[in-house]
């Protein structure tokens, strides 16, 4: 299964969307990036992935079925935060762009990339799997074999104590 390349598709985003883009995981490392307060290989500042992992709480108390992003105004820009299970997209774009017509975009981009995510992470996921079982069975096998000889040879051990007095 091909890895997925984000450099690629945070280039392919800027030069469609006209936007600076970051993708990050679940967990808020920077997986590519081409916007500089969030570094390749980084991580997401804490309190905004505490609001990203509270956004169901927050999508209940709201009465909503969920939020799937959140936007950060600033005196330069807005930095838009748009996620699925998996991804964070990070979007930073000038004041002067209508979000409600752009948001959509990146949610479903989101969603699209995050099923390559997902196939991706459940290839890795068959690959690594490993039955022990066969392995503790031989394991079991030599700890019996072992007290066995253990007492066999604790007899010996016995006799020629006994015969050296």
């Amino acid at each position: 299964m091909p890895e997925i390349n984000y450099e690629v598709i945070v280039s392919q985003l800027k030069e469609e969307l006209n936007t600076n883009c970051a993708i990050s995981n679940k967990y808020g490392i920077v997986l590519s990036s081409n916007i500089k307060e969030f570094a390749e290989g980084n991580v997401i500042p804490q309190k905004i992935l505490e609001l990203i992992s509270s956004r169901m709480s927050i999508a209940e108390e709201l009465k909503l079925n969920e939020i799937s992003s959140f936007a950060l105004e600033t005196q330069e820009y807005n930095y838009l935060f748009t996620f699925s299970e998996n991804l964070i997209l990070i979007s930073k774009v000038d004041l002067s762009i209508n979000l409600a017509k752009f948001m959509p975009s990146l949610r479903i981009f989101i969603e699209k990339l995050s099923k390559s995510y997902r196939e991706q992470e459940d290839g890795f996921k068959q690959f690594l799997l490993f039955d022990f079982s066969k392995e503790i069975e031989k394991i079991e096998t030599s700890m019996e074999k072992d007290s066995i000889d253990k007492e066999k040879y604790s007899i010996i051990r016995e006799l020629v104590k006994h015969i050296s007095k």
